[in-house]
């Protein structure tokens, strides 16, 4: 057991309150932090998400709560969770569990007052430390410290044991090694590339959260790697085989989740073919599959090395997000730095989206009537206008020619 000063956020009046709560119930030591905010405590890091675990069942978590006049809702009493909120702030408190059985997605579960069960159902050794209020840190076993320190990313006991549980822990498994570890834990990454097949049963909902959250690190490019060389991430991505050179050199370029999605299922240039099925696997949100269409448009005639009037008409006609998404996976393409890429990108949003300035209406004043013709006109004026540079010159010109030939 380790004694530490916890940093303020982990001993501020709302954390104390809940604390206080649920140890009026069970005793001083019934609840402790667990898992993200410990490990990250113990590696230097700014802790966050602030969970706890605790020796009282759902029902009495919720009893010792209402005693206290702490609101409360059963978020996940199912699989023993409730969710205290203290001045708006959530803090979701599980009670201590084992595993009865598992099926690679869910399991059965029964409670205990045991913190070293607990932590044997758990998934990497330094994801299975506790932490009381008062500074004790608690290893039940015996590995999470040392792994803690080391930036080490192992299961917990046989590596194989612990997937068939829940194959989303392959998933995590590269994500932590990307996020906490300093190399691949050779064990455990053998064990997942043994078992990657049971990732195809998982939902896509599930999968769509980690890939995310893996793509959100700082630097997961040699991690990425690692699943593309094995063969995990075409089991992610609903059977798609990447490559891996152009999402390396995109992790320098941008930190944006989506465009290095883009650059990960990026192949010999960006094909709109390939995300449908990417997009039903990962059941990817309309907002995010349309973002990856638009950019796949946009792409054929983005270009890195190209003057300002091209760029204008590529805003027009994509939007400036679409090209933005093109573009940076052009430059990741090219080669850039990522100084080059932030002042390309810069002058890219200098650069004004034009508004088509003509209306029908100023047509039909010309002399035109309502009808296909003057959908032709406006459709023929505004083609005129972009391959112009947008020059209002090409406008009035067109609306003269029109006024002459109605005779108005």
């Amino acid at each position: 057991m380790l004694h530490i000063t916890l940093p303020p956020e982990m001993t501020r009046p709302a954390v104390r309150q809940v604390f206080a709560a649920l140890e009026a119930a069970g005793g001083a030591g019934c609840v402790r932090f667990v898992g993200g905010c410990v490990r990250d405590m113990i590696m230097g890091r700014a802790p966050g998400d602030f969970d706890l675990s605790t020796q009282l069942t759902p029902d009495e978590t919720e009893a010792a709560l209402s005693a206290a006049s702490i609101r409360h809702v059963p978020t996940g009493k199912a699989f023993g969770t409730i969710t205290a909120l203290v001045g708006g702030e959530p803090f979701e408190i599980t009670s201590l569990r084992e595993d009865v059985e598992t099926d690679g997605r869910r399991a059965v579960v029964s409670y205990t007052t045991d913190w070293t069960r607990d932590a044997q159902r758990r998934d990497f050794y330094l994801n299975a430390l506790y932490a009381d209020v008062r500074g004790e840190v608690f290893d039940p076993t015996g590995q999470g410290l040392a792994d803690a320190r080391a930036g080490r990313v192992r299961f917990i006991g046989d590596a194989e044991t612990r997937i068939r549980e829940d194959y989303l822990r392959i998933l995590r498994f590269f994500r932590f090694s990307a996020s906490h570890g300093s190399t691949l834990d050779e064990p455990s990454l053998n064990a997942c590339v043994a078992l990657k097949a049971g990732i195809d049963g998982l939902s896509g909902e599930r999968l769509q959260q980690e890939l995310f959250k893996l793509l959100g690190v700082a630097d997961p490019a040699a991690v990425v790697r690692r699943m593309i060389e094995t063969g995990v991430m075409p089991h992610v991505l609903g059977g798609l085989h990447v490559k891996a050179s152009v999402f390396s050199a995109a992790i320098a370029l941008t930190t944006d989740v989506i465009q290095r999605l883009i650059a990960l299922i990026d192949g010999d240039g960006l094909v709109a073919e390939t995300f449908p099925d990417v997009a039903q696997r990962l059941r990817l949100p309309n907002r995010v599959a349309d973002r990856l269409t638009q950019a796949a448009a946009a792409y054929p005639e983005a270009r890195i090395a190209t003057g300002e009037a091209t760029l204008r008409r590529g805003l027009y006609r994509h939007g400036r997000q679409a090209l933005s998404d093109a573009l940076s996976l052009r430059a990741a393409e090219a080669g850039l730095t990522a100084k080059e890429w932030q002042r390309f990108d810069a002058s890219l949003r200098m650069i004004d989206v034009p508004i088509f300035p003509l209306k029908s209406s100023r047509l039909i004043a010309a002399g035109l009537k309502a009808g296909p013709e003057l959908g032709q006109a406006l459709r023929r004026i505004e083609a005129d206008w972009v391959a112009h540079d947008f020059s209002s010159i090409v406008i009035e010109a067109a609306i003269d020619d029109i006024a002459k030939r109605t005779n108005i």
